[in-house]
C-alpha cells in the first residue's frame, strides 16, 4: 500500500510536469484552450442564470441560491476536467473501445493508480475550475454567507463527491464498450453530456417521484441541485452533504464490480479492434 501511494504521487507530479511542459512549449495554442474552455462554462450556466435573472428564481430556488447551484456544477466540471481531462481518463470507452487498455495492462502500476494520474492536468485544465470558483464566491457573497472552516469542508467534500457520482457513473455506461468496442466507443461522451446539459437545472419544479430518481437510478440531481440545496440548508436534513457521500460510495463500489466483471470478459476476448499495424 505505501508502494502505490508513494508510485501514486510520483505519477502526479509526473503527469503535471508533462502537462506544464506542453504549455510552455505552446503557449499561444494552450491560451487558446484556456479561454475556450472558460467561455464553454460560461455558456453553459449562462441560459439558466438569465432565466433565473429575469424571473427572479424559479423551481424554489432563488436567483442568488441558482448561482451557488450553477458554480457548485462548474466546480464539479472544473474537478472533472483537472484529474480526468488527459488521456481519455475521463471517457473510459475509448479507452476500452480503442484497444488502448493493453498499454495499461503491461505497465508494472496498477490500473486505478494510471487512471487516478494519467489525467491529471492541472495546467491545461484549470480554467473550468477557476470559473466555478469565481461563481460560487459571488453566489456566497450575493447570499449574504460567510465563510467559515465547516462551509468550506462541506463544500469541497460534496464537490468531490458529486465528481465521483459523475465519473463513476460514465464508467458504467463505459462499460458497455467491454461488449460492444465498436459501438460503444464514444458512448462516455454521450454519458458525461447528460450530466452537463441536465445537471445546470434545478429539479425542484418536478414531482418527488422524479425527483427521487434524478437523486439514485438516473443520479444527475447529485451533481449539483441536491448538494447545493443541502449546503444551503434547504433540503431538511444536515448541511453536510451526507446523501451525496452515501450515493457515491455506492456509485464506486457498483463500477468496480461492473469494471471487473468487464475486465473478465476482456481476458478472455481481448480487443478485436487490432490489426497488423497496431490497434484500431
Amino acid at each position: 500500500m505505501a508502494d502505490n501511494a508513494k508510485t501514486l504521487f510520483r505519477l502526479f507530479r509526473i503527469y503535471g510536469k508533462m502537462d506544464l511542459i506542453w504549455v510552455l512549449r505552446d503557449t499561444r495554442y494552450f491560451l487558446m484552450q484556456i479561454f475556450s474552455d472558460a467561455i464553454g462554462a460560461v455558456s453553459a450556466v449562462a441560459g439558466i442564470f438569465l432565466l433565473s435573472e429575469r424571473f427572479g428564481g424559479f423551481a424554489g430556488m432563488s436567483k442568488q441560491e441558482i448561482l451557488f447551484m450553477l458554480g457548485y456544477g462548474t466546480l464539479v466540471d472544473g474537478i472533472y476536467m483537472l484529474f480526468f481531462g488527459n488521456s481519455n481518463v475521463g471517457e473510459m470507452s475509448r479507452i476500452i473501445g480503442r484497444g488502448q487498455l493493453d498499454h495499461s495492462l503491461i505497465q508494472p502500476v496498477p490500473l486505478w493508480v494510471q487512471f487516478l494520474t494519467e489525467g491529471f492536468a492541472p495546467a491545461s485544465g484549470g480554467s473550468v475550475l477557476l470559473c466555478g470558483i469565481a461563481l460560487t464566491v459571488t453566489a456566497v457573497h450575493g447570499l449574504g454567507l460567510q465563510w467559515s472552516f465547516s462551509l468550506t469542508v462541506s463544500l469541497v467534500f460534496g464537490v468531490l463527491c458529486s465528481c465521483a457520482v459523475v465519473f463513476t457513473c460514465v464508467l458504467i455506461v463505459s462499460c458497455l464498450a467491454f461488449r460492444a468496442p465498436a459501438a460503444a466507443e464514444e458512448i462516455a461522451d454521450v454519458a458525461k453530456s447528460f450530466f452537463s446539459t441536465l445537471k445546470n437545472y434545478p429539479l425542484g419544479g418536478l414531482s418527488h417521484p422524479l425527483q427521487i430518481v434524478f437523486c439514485t437510478f438516473v443520479p444527475v440531481g447529485l451533481a449539483a441541485w441536491l448538494p447545493s440545496l443541502t449546503l444551503l440548508g434547504k433540503a431538511g436534513i444536515s448541511r453536510f452533504p451526507l446523501f451525496t457521500a452515501a450515493a457515491a460510495a455506492v456509485f464506486v463500489l457498483l463500477s468496480i464490480l461492473i469494471f471487473r466483471k468487464g475486465m473478465i470478459r476482456y481476458e478472455k476476448y481481448g480487443s478485436p479492434r487490432y490489426s497488423g499495424f497496431g490497434f484500431r
